[in-house]
């Protein structure tokens, strides 16, 4: 446990979309753990509550207001990171929303675009700004968030399940890309959570299932960055034991 300690406190850990839900989570249980956080999302209130939370309680977090969906500010989260750390070992592109549920032709154009720009976007960006700071140092971890809804599909969702497709095939292609640098690269997908995320695309959940929490799939995101180096869980599935996804 020692060990696996100060192996934490060496490494960096830049989170996007942490502002609530799994990526607030990911933040206070990594910085629980000894890793140093940057956290970024577009709500600069919520995040420097957060980074003050963990600072208040022993952690290291530096808070960063980003849209990872605008190129000039995903690089300027990354580059931010670097400027208070010296280094970054992890991205976790965790920044998404759920877009409204409703059939395709009903959605705005705007809809689509801001669908598009916060959940495939910013992973493409997050990847991008990140790349070249792990081939300097020659080792790295993208962890890209994605969803079951990256392998399969739903009705009145079309648009974000293309998205986490979209992330998944990205992902594949990108880890045999740049392993050849010492870099790896995980999809986290996880089932429904019980977050805001469904009531903002208006989406009710049952009340007898008892779904994720977003401390579950910040527990997966530290069980992927504490795999031995020479190991890559390419892709981890997270689902609920009480909730049914038939076919599977």
């Amino acid at each position: 446990m020692a060990d696996r300690k100060v192996a934490a406190d060496r490494k960096v850990v830049a989170i996007a979309g942490a502002s609530s839900g799994s990526g607030k989570a990911m933040a206070e249980i990594l910085a629980g753990a000894g890793y140093r956080v940057a956290i970024a999302a577009r709500r600069e209130a919520l995040l420097k509550e957060i980074a003050a939370s963990i600072t208040a309680a022993g952690g290291r977090a530096v808070a960063i207001a980003a849209d990872m969906g605008v190129w000039e500010q995903a690089r300027a989260f990354v580059e931010g990171t670097v400027e208070e750390y010296g280094r970054l070992d992890v991205l976790i592109n965790n920044a998404g929303w759920g877009i409204r549920s409703a059939e395709f032709d009903e959605l705005t154009l705007e809809e689509v675009n801001e669908g598009l720009a916060v959940n495939l976007t910013s992973v493409l960006y997050g990847c991008k700004a990140a790349l070249p700071v792990m081939k300097r140092q020659g080792s790295g971890h993208l962890i890209n968030v994605s969803s079951i809804l990256g392998k399969r599909s739903r009705p009145g969702l079309a648009v974000y399940t293309a998205c986490k497709h979209g992330v998944e095939g990205f992902s594949r292609s990108l880890m045999n890309e740049v392993k050849k640098y010492g870099i790896r690269v995980s999809i986290l997908a996880p089932a429904a959570i019980q977050t805001h995320w469904a009531e903002k695309a208006g989406i009710t959940l049952s009340k007898d299932v008892r779904f994720l929490e977003a401390g579950d799939v910040a527990r997966a995101a530290r069980y992927l960055i504490e795999t031995p180096e020479q190991v890559n869980v390419w892709n981890l599935d997270l689902i609920s034991s009480e909730q049914t996804i038939d076919p599977i």
